[in-house]
């Protein structure tokens, strides 16, 4: 089972049978010392509620996912037009997407994996359950992260409206349904590249204190 350290988000592989089945236990995370804990009731956490984005992957690929190779991002949506797009412009960005059914299975793997990648559907976090646990996420661990927000009421791109919602990126529902296929890739390009340079002096002064 792979659990990230929620301090300094290095994935750690523990063997199964290691786990304690019935009771909830922590580890000392090998890159920075702090305990990282572990629920009863996660045989296998990480991999709950999500589908791999394995479609056109060849071998090579697919031994890279198994491996914990290629990057991960946390699409919340309902399957439609939309989302398909956003999948096509996932896997032309490099990651491989994990689908969570419900909200309450979202809040799961977000507390399991440390995403570079959240896309979140507002249609889909109904009950805000998604919004809350990443506004209340550690900030080391939401610097990693660039959310993107998707609604009905949005602008694309709309930076004012991304900072209000404490996101990185907004994305109107309805322009995903426009006949330009590629305006996904577009933005999700640009929502990674303005994230990346947003944190990009504060990553390499923590790298150079040994922190990052």
């Amino acid at each position: 089972m792979k659990i990230a350290c929620p301090t300094c988000g290095k994935d750690t592989n523990l063997p199964d049978d290691k786990i304690p089945k019935n009771k909830d236990f922590s580890f000392k995370c090998p890159k920075c010392g702090a305990l990282v804990p572990v629920k009863a009731s996660a045989k296998n956490p990480g991999d709950a509620g999500f589908e791999p984005n394995i479609a056109g992957m060849g071998p090579d690929d697919m031994s890279g996912l198994k491996a914990g190779g290629a990057k991960k991002a946390l699409v919340c949506l309902a399957p439609c037009l939309g989302r398909n797009r956003i999948m096509a412009g996932l896997e032309h960005a490099g990651f491989t997407a994990h689908l969570p059914k419900t909200p309450a299975q979202a809040v799961k793997n977000l507390e399991y994996y440390v995403y570079p990648l959240v896309v979140v559907d507002d249609a889909f976090d109904t009950d805000k359950a998604m919004a809350a646990k990443i506004n209340n996420m550690d900030m080391f661990l939401r610097r990693k992260t660039c959310l993107v927000r998707i609604g009905p009421g949005f602008e694309t791109g709309n930076a004012m409206t991304a900072l209000n919602l404490s996101a990185n990126y907004v994305i109107k529902s309805q322009d995903l349904e426009q006949e330009d296929a590629s305006l996904a890739d577009h933005v999700l390009a640009v929502a990674l590249s303005e994230h990346e340079q947003m944190y990009a002096v504060f990553n390499d002064s923590m790298k150079a204190v040994g922190k990052a």
